[in-house]
């Protein structure tokens, strides 16, 4: 008996130390992935954050409620998951293009007041938003603004950039569960306030707080990736990409790619990433930008396709736990830009820093800021610019880092003026405008 007792103490023994050592070869990896390329042989690409789907990159991030001639407004990320959450459940019916009736959609989205307007930060393809919202039909063309009518159930989907408006509606037997959308802005912990609006132009409709308001500014210890991580991460083979370091960068190349970790900056430049041939269309172009990054180590930090441009270039944007924009006007290291040529991705150019513990930063405290009245008084007060051209005014957080990788975010008001974003003014020192240069 007691022999038996022995060799069943010895097997669960080895048991355990099986387990503990298929742990430690597993930790040891690094959180690296085997995986096999079409030839056969084994490759090994490093995880460096979570892999996403296109619902959690495309996102909006302003929500506007007009109700009696008030509008009241949020950036509350968890707001926006809740309304996004219900207009899932809905019945659309046939689109219409009217935009020829609309000649301004400035002016006809001022004059709302009984309806739900939900703003992208990005021209959106309809053709992949809507497997986001479950439609079944099929247009092609781009949106920035979804607006639903508390009164008749009527759906707009509205690009300012293109003055297009395509019509729809839901069923009205989701109206009455529509209208519910309301209730938030009457709760008693409300994360909902008062805004005024501003019509620069026939295209653009800015809404503002009203008063000044409290924002926390933040500082997050980061941790930087190490650049052999970046390069298993980026390269297709790993193995044979030579390493050389040099004053004020890191660099690898192989055959086809050349990666780049700059110092000073922490911007990680990587030329001719693999990309894919066939002829595409935008919306494609937006879909395998997020796959690449996926495949290509995936999301380090929580970003936002905030748009693509002419020379496609497709933009994602860094946001905070509150639903603030962050903005590095200098080198754009809040952003992960990816360049496409020839249908392919040409360039991606990133950060190497991982925020540490978003949720809870080391240092943090309540900031007024300047009122949306006083931001649009200063702006008009400032003879450089023609205010026709003034597209939006949000208040974001400027990133700046320190010589030990702190990340500072600092509220600031910025515009975007004629395409291109600004810094408004510095809000550090009690509100006062500093000037614009």
């Amino acid at each position: 008996m007691k022999y038996e007792n022995v060799k069943s103490g010895i097997l669960i023994l080895l048991v355990a130390l099986s387990v503990l050592l298929y742990y430690l070869l597993w930790t040891d990896q690094g959180g690296e992935f085997d995986a096999m390329d079409t030839s056969g042989s084994t490759m090994k690409q490093e995880a460096l954050g979570d892999k996403k789907e296109v619902s959690e990159v495309i996102k909006p991030d302003e929500i506007y409620q007009h109700i009696d001639g008030q509008h009241y407004g949020t950036i509350s990320k968890e707001e926006v998951d809740h309304i996004l959450n219900r207009l899932k459940e809905f019945d659309y019916g046939n689109f219409r293009n009217i935009s020829s009736t609309i000649p301004s959609i400035a002016t006809f989205l001022e004059k709302q007041n009984n309806g739900l307007e939900i703003r992208f930060p990005g021209q959106v393809p309809f053709r992949i938003y809507k497997d986001i919202l479950r439609i079944d039909q099929d247009n092609s063309f781009d949106f920035d603004t979804i607006l639903f009518s508390y009164k008749d159930g009527n759906v707009y989907f509205l690009s300012k950039e293109t003055g297009k408006v395509y019509e729809t509606s839901i069923n009205t037997t989701y109206i009455e569960q529509l209208n519910k959308l309301k209730e938030n802005v009457y709760a008693e912990k409300t994360v909902y306030s008062t805004y005024f609006s501003y019509k620069p132009n026939d295209q653009y409709l800015i809404y503002l707080p009203n008063g000044k308001q409290e924002v926390n500014k933040y500082k997050y210890f980061t941790r930087q990736i190490e650049s052999i991580r970046l390069s298993r991460a980026l390269f297709e083979e790993p193995s044979i990409a030579q390493k050389e370091i040099l004053t004020n960068w890191e660099e690898y190349t192989d055959d086809s790619g050349l990666l780049r970790i700059y110092k000073d900056t922490h911007i990680v430049s990587f030329f001719k990433p693999a990309g894919i041939s066939n002829e595409m269309t935008q919306n494609h172009i937006i879909n395998n930008s997020i796959e690449l990054i996926n495949e290509r180590g995936g999301w380090i930090n929580d970003y936002l396709y905030v748009g693509r441009d002419e020379d496609r270039k497709v933009t994602f944007r860094l946001y905070n736990t509150n639903g603030m924009p962050v903005f590095n006007l200098n080198t754009e290291l809040s952003d992960i830009r990816l360049y496409w040529e020839d249908n392919k991705a040409k360039r991606l150019l990133t950060s190497n820093l991982i925020i540490i513990n978003t949720t809870t930063p080391f240092d943090f405290s309540k900031e007024t800021v300047s009122s949306g009245e006083d931001v649009l008084k200063y702006l008009k007060s400032n003879k450089k610019l023609k205010m026709e051209k003034l597209q939006k005014i949000v208040l974001g957080y400027d990133m700046q880092v320190d010589s030990q990788s702190i990340v500072s975010l600092q509220p600031t008001w910025f515009y975007q003026y004629d395409h291109k974003w600004y810094s408004l003014y510095s809000e550090g020192t009690g509100g006062s405008l500093d000037g614009l240069e």
